[in-house]
């Protein structure tokens, strides 16, 4: 029997394949939503710590395999990786059990299905979504258990 978590990961699975693969038809003004950015970024290997939009680029911030961190600039429209801007912190953070993808499905389980940030903050993650009805909340999920461990809805 499938589980609830089962049919929201395949669903956004499908998404993410789907918009992936019209990203390059897409109108120029036109972004990929950040959850299937996060997706991708997570299938292609990458520790996702933060995701954030801002001036139709999204800063992606991975934890480097010496457990630094790093951020990218990734191409809102496209998905890919644009490493020219690349910028290494002095910071270094912790190898998790739960990533990037099984922490939105914690909000996401939560009702609130539509991502809009994704950070790393006192070594937990911190997930902004909306729900059906537009209203946002935010969970911290912890980077062991991949549950929420607190919600504040606005």
């Amino acid at each position: 029997m499938l589980t609830k978590t089962t049919l929201i990961a395949a669903s956004v699975a499908t998404l993410a394949l789907t918009s992936v693969a019209q990203a390059k038809s897409r109108p120029l003004g036109d972004a990929l939503p950040p959850a299937v950015i996060l997706n991708q970024m997570v299938a292609d290997g990458h520790d996702l710590r933060a995701l954030d939009r801002d001036h139709g680029r999204y800063h992606a911030t991975v934890r480097a395999p010496s457990g630094q961190l790093a951020t990218f600039e990734v191409d809102a429209r496209t998905g890919e990786l644009l490493p020219e801007a690349a910028r290494i912190s002095d910071t270094t953070v912790p190898e998790t059990d739960t990533n990037a993808v099984k922490a939105m499905l914690a909000a996401a389980e939560q009702g609130h299905w539509n991502l809009s940030e994704l950070k790393w903050k006192n070594a937990s993650y911190v997930v902004a979504a909306r729900d059906d009805d537009d209203a946002p909340a935010r969970f911290q999920v912890d980077p062991v258990t991949g549950t929420v461990t607190k919600a504040s809805h606005r």
